[in-house]
């Protein structure tokens, strides 16, 4: 029997949502994600060995990478969700080292050829200046010349999938409602989880801060990087008004 919402605890956005979160995003297409990203990797001239994965998540898209051939690593502000991705990497029988960092805080991190964001975590970021400030950061982690790759989702998305949303499902052991929506530049996911062997019922809130196209230009150009791309969707093409996504593309 579901709890109600009195009976119900919050707790720290993906601290519970991560021993779930596989399953939630499921719909993903990692492989096509990957497919793309090299697209921009040849587009770019750049063919690295190394690759840092930040806000890597549980490490499907890591993973990914590695069966490619590529040296990954991974790098996560939320340990729960890093020990999904070590339990992962333990059964594929890889070897992925993943650190707890923030994109605000990557002091001990070595220097990689090429440095992905993926999956709009950029606009988890809250201000401006933290995007700043986290550019700031992956660039001492960027060698001279590497890459730098990241996603934003734009209005577009938020409208067209976001404004008003509810989503429910069930897995073994667990059941869930997802609620969407957006309001004032701010893109809310309340998820309420209720695991049946605990009978533990918990709600999480994920915020994210969708800005202007231009907003981001601005910070990028007053970074150390150099932009070189911005792609709308997973396409080769600029961003319009319809883009959902943008990719950008940035040389250290």
């Amino acid at each position: 029997m579901l709890k109600r919402a009195s009976e119900m605890k919050e707790v720290p956005p993906y601290s519970r949502l991560a021993s779930i979160y596989d399953y939630v995003m499921r719909h993903v297409d990692y492989a096509h994600w990957t497919d793309y990203v090299e697209s921009l990797l040849q587009r770019h001239g750049l063919v690295p060995s190394r690759v840092l994965d930040l806000a890597c998540g549980t490490g499907s898209l890591a993973v990914e990478f590695w069966k490619r051939g590529y040296q990954v690593a991974g790098a996560d502000a939320c340990e729960e969700m890093l020990a999904v991705a070590r339990e992962k990497v333990r059964m594929v029988g890889c070897d992925i080292p993943f650190y707890h960092k923030s994109l605000l805080g990557l002091k001990g991190l070595s220097r990689f050829e090429w440095v992905l964001c993926l999956y709009d975590s950029i606009n988890y970021l809250m201000t401006l200046e933290e995007v700043s400030r986290a550019l700031e950061e992956i660039h001492r982690v960027v060698e001279p010349g590497g890459l730098f790759i990241f996603d934003i989702c734009t209005e577009t998305n938020s409208l067209r999938y976001f404004r008003d949303m509810t989503d429910k499902d069930r897995g073994s052991g667990f059941s869930y409602i997802r609620r969407s929506y957006y309001d004032r530049g701010i893109q809310f996911n309340r998820f309420e989880i209720h695991f049946a062997a605990t009978h533990e019922a918990v709600w999480e809130v994920h915020q994210q801060r969708i800005y202007p196209l231009s907003d981001i230009e601005r910070v990028i150009e007053a970074s150390s990087f150099q932009a070189e791309g911005a792609y709308g969707g997973f396409g080769l093409l600029p961003p319009n008004d319809q883009s959902d996504r943008v990719h950008f593309v940035l040389r250290a």
